[in-house]
């Protein structure tokens, strides 16, 4: 129980403000109070806060809590009530931010003052009053003397040792005396672990004796054990995979693994080495079929590695060429993934040199063939994630032509079937990136041919209903872009009971998840165009909760975040609609600093920068709302460059730049452009709106606004 001057127990134990230029400091300083352990033997001394805790959680940080507050200043004031004391993250930014000021201000007022702390983090090594906020610099030079401050800076206290002094400040306790139980803490830990190698090394001893006992029974064991490998990798996988059991797949993947993790590579002969390989593929591939891409990518370069020694073995068989191949895949598979765009397009490239190389050995080889046109297909959809539409649309066109001869040669072959269809669906993307919608839905109709077929030899096949999921999908997307708001529902409507169907079999599977998650949002934007703004609410946030699902797993698949932001960008539109435009203005804030952080990993895919440009043309509106025009011209402005910047742009994107050119006052740019739109038949309702009105939608136009959305 805390006790405070008042006899009010405080809810946090630290109110962290900070400018949002800082706001990575803000996240590491949460995490570090938060998780910090207090020594055993100081947990429940009296201290000025009442007794001193196991740990010092939660510790209030502004922007995460504020994310679902509706009056910013209640909150604010509320929250520093009811917090033990303040920390201030100084910094140049900080000193200019207002908003910093004020809370400092406000927490003042409270009477708690000696509860301030300071930590520094940028600034001249010697000077701590250029990095404070005005408040605190005024009692500076009123000789009040220095806040209590800790400097995480190299030239400083570091971080660790200023997560200390911060921890002594909050506390109450002396900072020697703390820094003392950490030594011995650490004098713990490290005798505990010298004890931990001790016992696995005897451990190791052992085993190792046992192994030497048991050498003459391996022929035995091993040729047992590979006959349930390839049992496992071979009959069992074909009869689970098609039904989406990742689960059970799971488990004998890692039977598998376990198998072969117990041997000594360098003991095994070529065929078991390339048995290995093979177990370690379909691992890696359920691994990623369940969003665990660490994992993934840990299985995929232990194959590479083994693939990779059976070619330096004998580089002229073409088995080992093609085990090599499926490897490299893999790895530019889940960098491409991930956004790492670079590491993918090299690996692609490889794989294709080694596809290549395959068919120098057997040009008639329908296999070796095929693996010519995956690779084609592999760097179009990587050029297609570019924005990059002529350059996919010349490897796609490739891989189709392979495809469509491979199914020629063989009618009655399910996976030539299959993969012709799925050529047909790169091709159509790429077409209609380049404006080519008549094209895009004849490639689309001829998919939904196959995948119909293959349905009524197999009503069960998984890759036939997910395969016309998205030719659905995709072709009332284009029904929407034309402007056809019938023929859209119709067909979106179709895509999502199949996406039904498939949750039903396997709820768990991230490339059903992925493709119902897109589905709602594409079906929530065609509601509401008719309209329908309850429907097209309730279709988005169920997108939004199952693109959060995704990323929950993995936050570094640049798809999965794609689709997240698409979703809240839609639900910010819809909210703004509705009159409510500070919960819109708080998701697109959200959405603006989610694709920040990733901006500083990876480069954002093309459906990343388009939910970007969408969240900050709406951002543009609301400051209109609020009435900021200058802050919405800059932003607009910005955008505008953006838009400009980029290497190449499709339709949806030329929509926005004349939109924004439109809301800018430069109406000729934006006339020219939607000229040639409207020669391809672009007639998205959004863009008509705009072009009709000279705003982007129903963002801009209250609760009585017409029903259009943003694309």
């Amino acid at each position: 129980m805390l006790v405070a001057e008042s006899d009010i127990g405080f809810r946090y134990w630290a109110f962290i403000s900070y400018s949002h230029q800082d706001k990575a400091w803000g996240r590491w300083l949460q995490r570090a109070l938060e998780t910090y352990r207090v020594p055993r033997r100081l947990v429940g001394q009296p201290a000025a806060c009442g007794v001193i805790p196991a740990r010092l959680a939660p510790v209030f940080r502004d922007r995460d809590e504020l994310a679902t507050a509706t009056d910013l200043g209640d909150t604010v004031g509320e929250a520093l009530r009811q917090s033990w004391c303040l920390i201030v993250i100084c910094s140049r930014a900080a000193a200019e931010s207002r908003w910093v000021n004020e809370e400092v201000r406000r927490f003042q007022q409270l009477g708690r003052t000696a509860r301030i702390h300071c930590l520094l983090v940028d600034g001249l090594p010697d000077a701590i009053a250029p990095s404070l906020p005005p408040v605190l610099r005024q009692r500076l030079d009123e000789g009040a003397g220095e806040p209590i401050a800790a400097d995480a800076r190299r030239s400083g206290d570091g971080k660790a040792h200023a997560r200390l002094k911060l921890v002594a400040g909050i506390l109450g306790v002396s900072f020697d005396k703390l820094v003392q139980r950490e030594q011995q803490r650490g004098y713990r830990r490290m005798a505990a672990i010298a004890a931990a190698a001790v016992l696995a090394l005897a451990v190791l001893s052992a085993f190792t004796l046992a192994t030497v006992r048991a050498r003459r029974d391996a022929e035995s064991q091993r040729a047992h054990a590979e006959s349930l490998v390839e049992f496992m990798l071979g009959d069992l996988r074909n009869k689970l995979q098609p039904e989406g059991r990742l689960a059970t797949l799971d488990a004998v993947g890692k039977a598998a693994l376990a198998y072969y993790q117990a041997q000594d590579p360098a003991s095994l002969g070529a065929d078991a080495l390339a048995r290995r390989a093979r177990a370690l593929h379909m691992i890696g591939d359920v691994y990623d079929q369940r969003g665990e891409l660490d994992a993934a990518l840990a299985v995929f370069k232990q194959a590479a590695a083994t693939t990779a020694e059976l070619l330096a073995r004998d580089g002229d068989n073409p088995q080992r060429v093609f085990d090599h191949a499926q490897s490299t895949f893999w790895v530019g598979l889940i960098a491409f993934q991930r956004g790492e765009a670079d590491v993918a397009e090299t690996a692609f490239r490889n794989y294709q040199s080694l596809a290549q190389r395959l068919v120098g050995f057997d040009p008639d080889n329908a296999d070796w063939a095929a693996e010519a046109e995956y690779a084609h297909s592999n760097l179009g959809s990587l050029w297609l994630d570019q924005g990059r539409a002529d350059a996919a649309a010349d490897a796609f066109e490739q891989a189709l032509q392979i495809a469509q001869a491979l199914a020629r040669r063989a009618p009655g072959d399910v996976a030539r079937q299959s993969e012709l269809a799925q050529s047909r669906a790169w091709l159509a993307d790429a077409r209609v990136l380049q404006g080519r919608f008549d094209d895009a839905v004849a490639q689309r109709q001829a998919q939904l041919v196959i995948y119909e077929n293959m349905l009524a030899t197999d009503q069960n096949s998984r890759d036939a209903q997910a395969g016309s999921l998205v030719a659905e999908r995709e072709l009332g997307a284009i029904a929407r872009l034309r402007g056809d708001d019938a023929l859209a529902l119709s067909q979106l409507r179709r895509a999502m009971a199949l996406g039904n169907d498939l949750m039903a079999v396997d709820a768990d599977n991230t490339e059903t998840l992925q493709l119902v998650a897109a589905t709602g949002a594409d079906l929530g934007e065609a509601l509401a165009d008719t309209g329908d703004g309850v429907a097209a609410r309730a279709a988005v946030e169920r997108s939004r909760a199952l693109a959060a699902r995704l990323v929950a797993r993995d936050a570094t698949v640049m798809d999965w975040q794609s689709q997240l932001v698409r979703s809240q960008v839609l639900q910010a539109t819809l909210a703004a609609e509705s009159g409510d435009v500070i919960a819109a203005q708080r998701v697109v804030q959200g959405v603006e600093e989610r694709l920040d952080g990733l901006r500083q990993n990876h480069r954002l895919s093309r459906r990343a920068r388009l939910a970007l440009a969408r969240a900050q043309l709406l951002s543009a509106e609301l400051d209109d709302r609020f009435g900021h025009a200058d802050v919405a011209r800059d932003r607009r402005l910005r955008l505008l460059d953006a838009l400009r910047g980029e290497q190449a742009q499709g339709p949806r994107e030329d929509a926005l730049l004349a939109t924004v050119l439109l809301q800018l006052g430069r109406g000729d740019e934006a006339r020219a452009i939607r000229v040639h739109l409207e020669a391809i038949g672009y007639r998205a309702p959004d863009f008509v709106a705009a072009m009709a009105g000279g705003a982007s939608g129903r963002s801009a136009r209250g609760r009585d606004a017409a029903p259009t959305t943003t694309q």
